[in-house]
């Protein structure tokens, strides 16, 4: 009964609900003691290494744009160059992994693992080898020549106090050529997308980062990614609002991109719902676009775009929005995202059950309370009930099954399957799967069952 609670819950408001990704998770690799954790750790290592190579490939595309700006004939020829080496050589690695791996069962874990790492292995190189063509100069071109003066040190903690200290210093250890992400819309409304772009430094609005001290900065993260490149996660503005800054070293260290977390108003084109402010509407697109974002799974981020998600629909709910407020109490539920107050839990749940899949996510909660794992009976069945009747009375056909579930079984404290058999049949006659099997499974029971009445 505690799966179909949260199953009918979830259906309605999760959408493409997963476990949270760990794919970017660094703790993934160290104290391996299980097979599982070495396949893991390969997963984590291939996509790692492929997300570094993308980054490597686009600084590539940058620096050529800016290089020969002089001579657009030549950078077209160098980067139609680029593009063919780049696609003959993926076609190089997806066939030499499978190789490397021939003697092992294909399907098997220690296959997957032997080709994960081997793709890993050689994007890594590629990296090393598309970083050293066509190398770029810093803006302030000492630093490409190596002299201590300009590079304020070869320990990055160091370099990244120095380097965000102030803008002069942040314009003269940018690269020329900067690889820019941003998110914007799809033509699927209310979806967003990364897109990769190239800057060269008059394009971009100094300065690029606040100030972060020689010791830990709260809400910044430093990742090292190999030995030459290192990314700055800056948290410090919020969930809604991170950017990662690329940095990669030769001589010295330098910005080479900026990776853009946030959505701006510029892009928040969706139709304003009624009852809610401009800030409120906002915050609803926000949840909608990171949220779906943070779903796919795609990117390092996905717990910080969830947790995002969560805050801007309880912004979005402040102004008794039903939808935004059943989104935020599932959210709050899913284990994907923070846990809210129980308090505020029920505020949500209360307000969204205005319509028919808030009156149901409302039951739920008078069944389990603020838990995401609670198993026992019913905690407040009478109002739960009650709940359930007027998702029913609203047209649900997921309230319609959860009803007659709670009837055959007595979750609720009624038990009648006359009613329950009542129920399937208002959802069956809705063309429901659920409400035919309920039928098909109560007839075959006994055929002294007849149907009452649901409500």
């Amino acid at each position: 009964m505690k799966r179909f609670f949260l199953g009918a819950l979830c259906a309605l408001t999760c959408q493409a609900v997963l476990p949270v990704s760990i794919a970017f998770a660094q703790d993934e690799c160290t104290g391996i003691t299980t097979n599982q954790q070495v396949d893991k750790c390969s997963d984590v290592s291939k996509v790692a290494a492929d997300s570094q190579l993308n980054t490597s490939y686009h600084q590539l595309m940058a620096r050529l744009e800016t290089q020969y700006q002089a001579e657009p004939d030549t950078e077209t020829a160098y980067t139609a160059k680029v593009k063919e080496a780049q696609r003959a050589w993926i076609k190089l690695r997806d066939a030499n992994c499978p190789l490397e791996a021939f003697e092992i069962k294909p399907g098997t874990s220690a296959y997957t693992t032997t080709v994960n790492n081997c793709i890993a292995r050689m994007s890594r190189e590629r990296s090393v080898f598309l970083d050293n063509v066509a190398p770029d100069i810093v803006s302030g071109s000492a630093v490409g020549q190596g002299t201590d003066v300009s590079c304020p040190s070869q320990n990055f903690a160091q370099f990244l106090s120095a380097f965000s200290a102030n803008t002069e210093t942040q314009r003269r250890l940018t690269a020329l050529a900067v690889k820019v992400l941003v998110l914007k819309r799809t033509e699927d409304p209310g979806r967003f997308e990364p897109s990769i772009t190239a800057e060269t430094g008059s394009g971009l609005m100094f300065p690029l980062m606040a100030a972060v001290g020689k010791g830990k900065t709260e809400g910044v993260e430093i990742e090292t990614v190999d030995d030459t490149h290192m990314n700055v996660v800056d948290k410090r503005a919020g969930n809604s609002n991170i950017k990662i800054f690329n940095f990669s070293k030769t001589s010295c260290w330098a910005l080479v991109g900026i990776e853009d977390w946030s959505l701006s108003e510029t892009e928040l084109v969706a139709p304003a719902r009624p009852g809610m402010s401009r800030a409120e509407n906002l915050c609803y697109q926000r949840a909608e676009g990171l949220g779906g974002l943070g779903f796919l799974e795609r990117y390092r981020l996905t717990a910080e775009l969830i947790e995002a998600s969560l805050e801007n629909y309880v912004c979005a709910a402040e102004s008794g929005d039903p939808d935004a407020s059943l989104s935020a109490a599932s959210l709050s539920l899913s284990q994907m995202a923070p846990q809210l107050e129980t308090s505020k839990l029920e505020a949500l749940f209360k307000a969204a059950s205005t319509t028919a899949s808030g009156a149901l996510g409302y039951a739920t909660y008078f069944c389990n309370g603020n838990s995401t794992d609670y198993n026992g009976p019913c905690l407040h069945p009478e109002e739960a009930e009650r709940e359930v009747i007027r998702a029913v009375s609203m047209g649900s056909t997921d309230a319609m099954n959860y009803l007659g579930s709670s009837f055959e079984s007595g979750q609720l404290g009624t038990k009648d399957l006359s009613r329950a058999l009542a129920c399937y049949q208002l959802s069956a006659e809705k063309g429901r799967p659920q409400g035919s099997d309920g039928v098909k499974r109560l007839v075959s029971q006994g055929s002294d069952i007849k149907a009452s009445h649901c409500l």
